[in-house]
């Protein structure tokens, strides 16, 4: 493999839009993409000199904003052209190329292009948080912008007009603010949560105006005796349930003794009802809660009067009795202990005006916030106040976290930018063995040996349907986390030495690029060849296999045609059985001698060197052909098809070279001068 930096001239090349310098790595042209004029030079590249052109953004390694920063619309892939509008945004606003380099995340002030109204908001920005990093040097660090970044967005107005609670710290005004989310509903914020906005503020405050007015005209908040509206005072509204709900019983207690005194017949017809069918129904609990619930409230009477202590139907006399104490004790006569039609006119006179009050109760959401908090809320302007101060300081805050958000872009393409396109228009750092891509996930230790390339898996079946044309030998591993948690898949090739140990279920270890150590299981595996001298080999292999299955099968047999012989002889004598026996051994013997006899007396007429050289040429003859097939397709091997099959979209067919293939593939020699120095430490 070459170095990403080699610009020697036999590996240049020119493409159809113009003399650029082109390195042939792999079969294929590779841009040389080194400074702010090789960027600008992929701005005019054609597309289908790129090597790839589209990929998901989970099988590339960078910085997480920044590949969303890149990824404008937002699918989960890159394409050719948001790459491109990433180089425009870096060389619009970047003046000091010397800056722009792979690693660099402190962005010098003086590096930033006021050159329009966004510039200009950059390096406005820029200075802000130079002040606030009180700091006579001119650099910012990511790391710092993103700490100040990170406090403006937990202030809870960094989207512009939506004020969340934790942006105060005044107790009252964060109950303000939870109140109307809690009641309107609020306005829904990026991060998930929801805030205030000046359009649910004045909703809130016209509910809280309404629901307050309507509630001040039964009294004031802090009266609890009786009123006009409530009769019986703040019991009013706990009390007329009961109330309502014996309304319908009185009516029909005094209807029917009405119809006694007139029609006691008509009543007594009405009411019989054959005692079986009574009796029969009673015996169900539901029909005799039914009876009772329709049943008068006690014995009728020609006087049309209710003794409100005396024998009462049992399916009401808890209401009874909490009519007579808290109802009508208080509003008629505390002596009161009959009801008549007259006496209950005059309680439904009484609750009327309650019940006018109530028609009128507004609809709204804040019925939940508790009067008095109301009061406040309507009576102190400081709530709404304080609150539109903070709806306007969300609008100049945000207007700031936009700024900051375009100046740790600018500062993200200075430093990262140049290494995506490395990996995406060229793939120099593929071929460099002292660098990695940015789809290159970790190392695999396994079998002795360590596996260097490594890319993510996210359709394996898919993966492996496309591998199989690349002619190499790959394994599928899935990786785990602390507590045996499944992180992700990757796909790792063998590229040298042999086939080894390696097997499906087999364990090993994964560093990746994180520095994290996972455990890696083989669960899938697509075999193809490997090296010239294991496909050399493997037809001898494979033969002696052969030789072996068929000498245990021959075994097998003869072991089974021995016993069946000695089952199927039972009824013969013992002598003449082994005597049959040992005349069919005797025969197989004389077969196997007569075998042996020939093949030693045809090689006892030849010569050792013509038998070594007969040997010789039947093994090149095997071992030949395996050979030329075997480097035909080592030749053809395509390491494109590891990405393309991870989703990527790729021009170029990238051959694996032999450097790479030593480099992917390697057994870490022993330090064996280690053992014998008792010097050299442990």
């Amino acid at each position: 493999m070459k170095s990403s930096t080699s610009t020697q001239d036999d590996n240049r090349s020119t493409s159809a839009s113009g003399n650029r310098p082109f390195r042939r790595l792999g079969d294929a042209y590779h841009l040389n993409i080194a400074n702010d004029k090789d960027l600008e030079a992929v701005l005019t590249l054609d597309e289908a000199h790129w090597v790839a052109t589209t990929a998901p953004t989970n099988t590339i390694n960078t910085d997480s904003v920044f590949l969303n920063l890149v990824d404008s619309d937002c699918d989960g892939r890159l394409r050719a052209e948001e790459v491109k509008d990433a180089i425009r945004f870096l060389l619009r606003y970047h003046k000091k190329p010397e800056d722009i380099r792979d690693g660099n995340l402190t962005l010098d002030i003086d590096a930033i292009n006021p050159c329009d109204e966004s510039g200009q908001q950059i390096r406005e920005s820029a200075n802000k948080v130079l002040a606030r990093l009180s700091d006579n040097d001119k650099l910012i660090p990511l790391a710092q912008l993103r700490k100040i970044k990170n406090e403006v967005l937990d202030g809870g107005l960094d989207q512009a007009g939506i004020v969340l609670p934790e942006a105060t710290t005044d107790k009252d005004i964060h109950g303000f603010i939870n109140d109307l989310v809690k009641s309107v509903g609020g306005k829904q914020h990026p991060q998930g949560k929801h805030g205030a906005d000046t359009e649910t503020l004045n909703t809130f405050m016209d509910e809280c105006q309404r629901f307050l007015t309507w509630r001040l005209e039964a009294g004031a908040l802090n009266e609890e005796g009786p009123s006009k509206i409530w009769p019986l005072g703040t019991k009013t509204a706990s009390l007329y349930p009961t109330f309502e709900l014996l309304h319908k019983k009185f009516i029909q207690y005094f209807l029917l003794c009405d119809l006694k005194r007139i029609n006691p017949e008509l009543l007594a017809s009405a009411m019989n009802t054959p005692e079986g069918n009574i009796a029969s129904n009673l015996m169900d609990s539901e029909h005799a809660e039914a009876y009772l619930s329709n049943a008068p409230l006690a014995q009728l009477n020609d006087e049309g009067v209710l003794d409100l202590t005396g024998e009462m139907n049992p399916y009401f006399k808890k209401n009874i009795e909490t009519f007579l104490s808290e109802i009508a004790q208080p509003l008629l006569s505390s002596a009161i202990t009959h009801l008549d039609k007259h006496t209950f006119q005059s309680l439904l006179t009484m609750f009327n005006p309650y019940l006018d009050w109530l028609d009128r109760k507004p609809q709204v959401s804040v019925e939940c916030v508790d009067f008095d908090t109301m009061a406040r809320y309507v009576n102190d302007s400081k709530y709404r106040q304080q609150l539109e101060l903070l709806i306007a300081e969300s609008h100049r805050t945000a207007f700031v976290l936009e700024n900051l958000k375009e100046l740790e872009r600018l500062l993200l393409y200075q430093g990262h930018l140049l290494g995506l396109v490395n990996s995406f228009v060229s793939f120099p750092h593929l071929y460099d063995p002292n660098s990695r891509a940015l789809f290159e996930m970790g190392t695999l230790i396994m079998d002795g040996r360590h596996f260097t390339l490594a890319v993510t898996v996210n359709d394996r079946k898919r993966h492996i349907e496309v591998v199989k044309s690349s002619n190499i030998f790959m394994m599928y591993l899935e990786l785990y986390g602390p507590g045996h948690t499944l992180e992700y898949e990757v796909a790792v090739p063998i590229t040298s030495g042999n086939h080894g140990n390696i097997h499906l279920g087999k364990w090993g270890i994964f560093n990746d690029i994180h520095g994290r150590e996972l455990h890696a299981q083989i669960v899938d595996i697509v075999e193809n060849p490997i090296s010239i001298g294991e496909a050399m080999i493997d037809p001898f292999v494979r033969l002696g296999r052969s030789f072996i299955n068929r000498l245990e099968e021959f075994s097998s047999k003869a072991e089974q045609q021995l016993f069946k012989s000695g089952d199927g002889d039972k009824d013969k004598k013992k002598d003449g059985s082994s005597g049959g026996l040992l005349a069919g051994g005797g025969i197989a013997i004389a077969a196997i001698g007569s075998s042996f006899a020939f093949i030693t007396e045809t090689l006892a007429g030849l010569s050792l060197k013509v038998i070594l050289i007969a040997l010789g040429i039947t093994a090149a003859l095997i071992a030949i052909p395996a050979a030329i097939a075997t480097y035909y397709r080592l030749s053809r091997r395509d390491l494109s098809t590891i990405l393309e099959g991870s989703g990527w979209g790729l021009n170029a067919r990238m051959r694996l070279t032999r450097e790479q293939a030593n480099t992917f593939t390697l057994r870490p020699p022993y330090h064996l001068e280690q053992e014998t120095n008792p010097e050299s430490p442990k």
